[in-house]
């Protein structure tokens, strides 16, 4: 009787320590074997503005004189990367002032982009320059350099005189900003002349 015990008692431990093995098998199995797919990592940079300014009129001046008059919903301004630059998203209408005019032109658009390195204007959406004789130029996308004073697109272009004048460029055009000389790509349009004007 005590042997039938003592074997029982035998292989109740080796059953408990068989149990427990398999028990950290299993769990051990289990945890190394199971890989959790993690995300994707995502090295696109997120670039946030340094500064943001709503409802904004700002008004630059040179030399004591008026020189650009800047009024926007939303201006964005991005410093801090290698390459600053300010974004115009709701649209931005700008008067500038040439040296000895006392009338301004105007730019105009529905988006902006102006690269502080370069000075360049980038507009798109209904973009319209107006310089002080009221020569129009309107286009849907339109880069203005401020420092070399030259405006060019590769979009379709209208150009209105004052005088009613218009030309269309199929192919853009490169310009003086105050639009003095221009030259037009594929272009056609019309001229109004005097009766008695000779050709």
């Amino acid at each position: 009787m005590d042997k039938q015990k003592l074997y029982k008692k035998a292989n109740e431990k080796a059953l408990i320590k068989s149990s427990i093995v398999f028990g950290l098998v299993g769990i051990f199995v289990l945890l190394f074997s199971c890989k959790k797919e993690l995300p994707p990592i995502n090295n696109k940079k997120v670039v946030f503005p340094t500064r943001t300014l709503f409802n904004a009129n700002i008004i630059n001046r040179d030399s004591g004189r008026i020189s650009m008059n800047v009024r926007s919903p939303l201006i964005e301004e991005f410093t801090t990367v290698d390459s600053p630059y300010t974004i115009f998203r709701k649209g931005v209408d700008l008067d500038f002032y040439q040296k000895g005019s006392l009338k301004p032109g105007y730019f105009q658009a529905d988006w902006a982009r102006l690269s502080d390195a370069t000075g360049i204007y980038e507009g798109r959406g209904n973009v319209i320059i107006v310089n002080e004789k009221g020569d129009s130029l309107k286009s849907e996308q339109l880069f203005w350099n401020k420092k070399n004073k030259t405006v060019y697109t590769s979009k379709e272009v209208y150009l209105i005189s004052s005088e009613g004048d218009s030309l269309t460029a199929k192919n853009g055009l490169q310009a003086t900003d105050d639009l003095e000389t221009y030259t037009l790509f594929n272009n056609q349009g019309f001229k109004y002349v005097d009766d008695n004007q000779k050709f």
